[in-house]
């Protein structure tokens, strides 16, 4: 009888997806196309996000602990993000008291609230897509005040009369995050495939690269300028503690990653090298690879997808905005001389940012050209034998 009902349950859930991709433009309730197992799994990170993000905004509940001796510089104290807003608030730093508020608190409750509405209400399949592209466009953003706490932790250790500890709310608040990214990622794929890819084109087909031109050459350059900003960004020294009283260390990103892992801080030190420097560069890659190996338009297609969601998770811009952030406010804590490595961060965040839309632009006028002829090469057969 279970299995009798299990069936019954397959077969109804390929007929919704069916019927869905014959009229998609017709209001659908998401949660009866999706497979039973994303049913379970995708609720669940919902509501596990929801809890931890609560507990992570609750008053009192801390990102970091402060200790100095004596109270040195009136450092000690806990830190949370409405300690940081209140901060902000006072030195009249308005723009980022916007910024901080509208995405580390306001925006990852808002969001989940509007997966769920995703997931359960009647939408339109183009609709739910566009808004859950932007979700997950929108929701890095929410770990800005997670790199804040990054950059206090690397600026306060190693000194001899102040210490600093990662508390329970950072890791609830990073894991609300992150849950909630993953859930939208998989409610996006699956959206995007309720509706089957129906263009005219031809299977093993040249490089896109051929069809690009000189477009296709400055995507290119822009890919191979961002992976070289990356690594010196990765590399360089990007700033030096400079306060009397404290020791003058040096950080790069690598200094920080691998301090992050001698201090058994793993989750952190991995969240920054898989967002910051990996992500990132397999963009570049997957990008150059769709440029110039020739492949099949269904692999073609599946890498480009999964380059779009990997973009998702590259943090290089929120890691910049920290850092701006934490030098706007350097006042309440320690003071830093900035170094050539920031201008590399900041370089390769616009080069980054220009690659990624100068190729969508350029991969998607390749593949169109590369459509129009394959299509060209059907019809012109046809065109002949109805002239004879």
């Amino acid at each position: 009888m279970a299995e009798r009902l299990r069936g019954r349950g397959r077969v109804s859930s390929d007929a919704s997806r069916v019927e869905a991709s014959n009229h998609p433009d017709q209001k659908q309730r998401f949660f009866g196309l999706i497979p039973i197992w994303v049913q379970i799994v995708v609720p669940l990170l919902l509501i596990i996000s929801a809890v931890l993000n609560v507990i992570a905004l609750i008053p009192g509940v801390p990102f970091l602990e402060i200790s100095a001796f004596l109270n040195y510089g009136g450092l000690s104290g806990e830190y949370s993000i409405l300690h940081v807003v209140h901060l902000l608030w006072e030195h009249k730093l308005y723009p980022l008291v916007v910024l901080v508020v509208g995405f580390s608190v306001l925006f990852p409750p808002v969001k989940i609230a509007l997966a769920s509405v995703c997931l359960l209400r009647p939408m339109r399949q183009s609709g739910r897509e566009r808004m859950l592209s932007v979700l997950g466009h929108l929701g890095r953003w929410s770990l800005l005040d997670v790199y804040v706490s990054l950059l206090l932790l690397f600026v306060l250790s190693k000194q001899g009369v102040v210490g600093v500890e990662a508390k329970y709310g950072l890791y609830c608040f990073l894991g609300a995050i992150i849950l909630s990214m993953s859930a939208g990622m998989i409610l996006h794929e699956l959206s995007r495939r309720t509706v089957p890819d129906s263009r005219i084109v031809g299977d093993h087909v040249r490089p896109l690269i051929s069809y690009a031109g000189w477009q296709g050459v400055v995507a290119t350059l822009l890919a191979l300028g961002a992976i070289a900003a990356i690594h010196r960004a990765f590399d360089y020294p990007l700033f030096q503690v400079n306060n009397i009283g404290f020791v003058s260390n040096t950080w790069s990103l690598r200094g920080g990653i691998e301090f992050l892992f001698q201090s058994d801080l793993m989750v952190f030190a991995m969240i920054m090298f898989l967002f910051l420097v990996l992500a990132p560069i397999a963009v570049m890659v997957a990008l150059l690879i769709a440029l110039f190996i020739p492949q099949p338009h269904r692999w073609r297609r599946r890498g480009y997808l999964i380059s779009r969601y990997i973009a998702e998770w590259c943090m290089l811009d929120v890691f910049a905005l920290a850092m701006v952030l934490y030098l706007s406010e350097q006042k309440n804590f320690v003071k830093l001389d900035i170094k050539e490595g920031i201008w590399f961060l900041f370089g390769s965040v616009l080069i980054f940012t220009l690659a990624i839309n100068w190729a969508e632009h350029v991969m998607y006028r390749a593949i169109r050209r590369r459509e129009d002829t394959a299509l060209k090469k059907v019809t012109s057969p046809l065109s002949r034998k109805q002239s004879e």
